[in-house]
């Protein structure tokens, strides 16, 4: 009588195929983590991008009244030497506590509603003066934690602090047009390398001595004659007078 070989799984293939198998889906999940991962970082690189345009904008005025004092708890992110390494790099003690003391904290909400920036999801500690952004929870990304632009190679800004605003002049055009019994005078084309958005006009007659100074960029006499023209930023910047004659 012939035996019947039967066909069956055996304890070893078995064990194999779920070995296998556990590979795998090891595989797939640590693929997909990378994935999230590397979008999460993506999106944070291009939050620091917006956020610190605004800041150079910003830059200028260093008296910026924004964002909320630290906490204490805040504060201890500066203990970090990923971050003490950069912003307080050949900073002299008196240095250093003028840079913490300068940081204002902005969750996402602040940063849409003070600084007009919307779809930011981190909070973040900002230095106007020094332009420093900071991410206030880190995004971790291939084993590192990331807090600043300074931390990514490939970032496009250099935010190391040095001397705002060097250049002490600015050029512009100005133009007049009547329009019935007034005449309009219009300043344009301010030429200046910084980050300055909040000029002032200044304006007088050539026989007078006192400069007034214009709403905007744009403004109205009623009296003819010869006015000069300049254009300012605080007593830091100052264009040279240019003449303008009504009629």
């Amino acid at each position: 009588m012939k035996k019947t070989k039967e066909e069956g799984v055996t304890l070893v293939t078995l064990v194999t195929t779920i070995v296998i198998i556990l590979i795998l889906s090891s595989i797939v999940t640590n693929a997909g983590k990378s994935s999230i991962e590397y979008a999460k970082f993506t999106e944070f690189k291009e939050e620091l991008k917006i956020i610190q345009t605004k800041v150079n904008e910003l830059n200028s005025n260093s008296e910026i009244n924004l964002g909320n004092q630290l906490t204490t708890e805040q504060k201890n992110l500066f203990n970090t030497n990923t971050i003490s390494n950069i912003i307080y790099k050949d900073k002299t003690e008196d240095e250093k506590t003028k840079i913490q003391n300068g940081f204002r904290y902005f969750n996402n909400k602040e940063l849409e509603n003070d600084l007009q920036l919307e779809g930011i999801k981190r909070d973040y500690l900002i230095n106007f003066e020094y332009r420093y952004v900071i991410c206030y929870q880190g995004v971790k990304y291939d084993g590192n934690v990331y807090y600043m632009a300074n931390q990514i190679d490939d970032f496009i800004y250099n935010v190391n602090y040095s001397d705002k605003n060097k250049q002490k002049t600015c050029d512009f055009e100005v133009n007049s047009v009547q329009e019935g019994d007034r005449w309009k005078i219009e300043v344009s084309n301010i030429k200046y390398n910084g980050y300055i958005n909040n000029w002032e006009v200044k304006y007088r007659l050539d026989e007078e001595e006192t400069w007034s100074t214009a709403n905007n960029l744009v403004f109205y006499v009623t009296k003819e004659g010869n006015y000069y023209v300049k254009v300012v930023h605080g007593s830091e910047v100052t264009s040279d007078p240019q003449l303008v004659s009504i009629p």
